[in-house]
């Protein structure tokens, strides 16, 4: 009998064997694809969609073939055979997946597949001792349990990672690393009254609020002692200046969602962090907190922030841009009253619109473009859920200090509309040209812009720009642009830095990088290229390689030479943190 069977099923039996070899190949095929893709691109996101999509492909095939012929006679050898096979390449993926995780510096994501894997083999010993009626399906289950456990904790710890030495040509020194996530602002200032400069720094995943103090000379290299002076949900952007007018530096905080609605509530607005004199600046109690001034209260999503005297009362007033839908934040000015006795009642502070209908309002730059003796406004207002026919590089016209036009919406201009910025595009407002009318430059993936300021910028069309090209070490996303004296030549150099693409940022990229041109003319695209960072190689998904936000130029260590401030958005794998606020050693002169 055991023999007719066998006679009888040989065919159909080679078959199922053929369908099962046919499914393992296309498994392998893709796996092959995926690695492929890896090492043409360094994108180690596409390699997990098409891990997962093989992964399910593998599992949804077997089971499905399994219930199909389960009513078969052959369903006790072939298919159990064939089957077994096929589940075997499920751990031989998860450990190629973490071979290529470790190569990737993706070390949270390595050892959260380990346990998937230990889950998955564990399965095999414990499942089976509990009667569980499906056994390989509760091993998945089994292991994607554990994965659901593990996985967010990784959010939840709090820690930090050194970055490679090798990457670093300048010396990189860590001013503060404390394990917050998302350092989102840079803002300088003496706060303690010492001759060196302090920065003020907002964490907005974790929603700290710190102040770095420069440490004096001996030890400018070390970490610098930091406090928080304030915990903000969703701390965007923050910045410094004497606010309230009694002598002391304040914090100004833009926070918020444009997601309204969210349990936790999480609400948008503009408040004040009171500071105390500069002999109590690392007083943590002493540091007090204001509520949101009362016309930014949910008034969209704030980005952005910074101190600028704009109306000639001698009150400090702040400018704040953002985005949003519903309500959409814009670009404002916030009115500091004129009576120091209410410039700490957030009441008293009257908001004003530049543009109410600004897609996004970060990054912007003052300087006065058309020399009529104020400050003008320069922004790329390219965002995450800007329109791409709606990506613009725009400056605002200022109506005149003190004037009543000034709180009233200003004159628009826009110079160039294109999709090539990534989004937060910063610029910088600087006289390349000796002429007193500030060029505005900026970056593309592959491009330096140079707009040349015609000295009559009101005029539609009247700038011409210059496109210098990027050597391919620097060609990626890109966002901060700074200009200044590097080598102490006298004339301008450019700085330039990098943000990760899709969490991918290559160790062959330069991160951070300066740029000088040679004879009289900056306009002659006569550059060379300088590098400062090479990235740190990470590749994306749970570890972000580097996404560089804010930078400033000064003489950290007073050695005569420019030395380059800056944080680091995202450097992080999980919880753990490479990298947030550091400073470069120029290392030039």
């Amino acid at each position: 009998m055991t023999d007719q069977m066998k006679s009888k099923f040989g065919p159909f039996q080679n078959s199922i064997y053929l369908i099962f070899f046919l499914l393992d190949l296309v498994i392998v095929i893709l796996i092959v694809i995926g690695l492929i893709q890896l090492a043409f691109d360094l994108f180690l996101l596409k390699y997990i969609i098409i891990s997962v999509i093989a992964i399910a492909i593998l599992i949804v095939g077997t089971i499905s073939i399994f219930i199909f012929y389960r009513k078969n006679e052959l369903k006790l050898i072939a298919i159990r055979r064939a089957k077994s096979i096929s589940f075997i390449l499920i751990p031989v993926i998860i450990i190629i997946f973490s071979i290529v995780t470790i190569f990737g510096r993706q070390y949270a994501l390595t050892v959260v597949m380990g346990i998937i894997l230990l889950g998955f083999l564990a399965g095999y010993t414990i499942t089976p001792r509990l009667n569980i009626k499906y056994q390989r399906f509760s091993r998945v289950i089994f292991a994607l349990i554990v994965f659901a456990i593990i996985a967010p904790s990784g959010f939840l710890v709090r820690g930090n990672l050194d970055p490679r030495t090798a990457a670093q040509v300048w010396n990189m020194h860590q001013i503060d690393n404390p394990g917050f996530i998302l350092s989102n602002g840079l803002d300088p200032a003496d706060v303690n009254g010492d001759g060196f400069e302090d920065y003020v720094t907002n964490y907005e995943w974790d929603g700290t609020i710190r102040v770095e103090f420069h440490p004096g000379l001996a030890h400018v290299t070390e970490r610098w002692p930091a406090i928080t002076v304030g915990v903000i949900a969703n701390a965007e952007s923050s910045c410094v200046g004497d606010f309230d007018g009694d002598g002391n530096f304040d914090v100004a905080v833009a926070h918020g969602s444009e997601i309204f609605g969210s349990f936790p509530p999480v609400h948008a607005g503009v408040l004040f962090i009171w500071g105390p004199s500069s002999e109590s600046g690392m007083n943590v109690s002493a540091w007090q907190m204001s509520r949101d001034i009362d016309g930014t209260i949910d008034g969209g999503q704030f980005l952005y922030i910074r101190g600028q005297e704009v109306n000639g009362d001698g009150a400090l007033d702040i400018i704040v841009g953002g985005r949003g839908l519903n309500p959409r934040a814009g670009l404002k000015w916030i009115e500091a009253p004129v009576n120091l006795l209410d410039r700490r009642n957030v009441s008293k502070w009257q908001v004003h619109n530049i543009d109410a209908n600004l897609a996004s309002g970060h990054g912007f730059e003052f300087a006065d473009l058309d020399q009529d003796g104020d400050f003008d406004i320069g922004l790329c207002n390219a965002d995450w859920d800007t329109p791409q026919n709606q990506e613009q590089l725009i400056w605002f016209e200022n109506p005149g200090t003190g004037t009543p036009a000034q709180k009233n919406p200003w004159l628009k201009h826009t110079l160039y509309q294109s999709t090539e910025f990534y989004s937060k595009a910063q610029v910088e407002l600087y006289d390349l040209t000796g002429d007193n009318y500030p060029e505005i430059l900026i970056q593309s993936d592959n491009h330096i812009y140079i707009f040349k300021n015609p000295q009559n910028p009101q005029i539609n069309n009247s700038w011409t720009f210059i496109k210098i090209p990027k050597i391919p070490e620097a060609c990626w996303n890109s966002r901060p642009i700074e200009v200044g004296d590097f080598n102490n030549d006298t004339k301008p150099d450019i700085l330039g830095m990098l943000v990760h693409h899709d969490g991918a940022l290559p160790t062959d990229k330069a991160s951070v990088f300066w740029m000088e041109y040679a004879g009289s003319d900056p306009l002659s695209a006569n550059w060379t290229t300088h590098i400062i960072k090479w990235g740190e190689g990470l590749l994306g998904v749970t570890a972000n390689g580097e996404k560089w936000d804010q930078v400033k130029l000064e003489d950290v260590d007073r050695d005569g030479d420019l030395d380059i401030v800056a944080n680091c958005e995202e450097c992080h794998t999980l919880g753990f943190v490479y990298m947030s606020v550091v400073w470069f050693e120029n290392p030039l002169v």
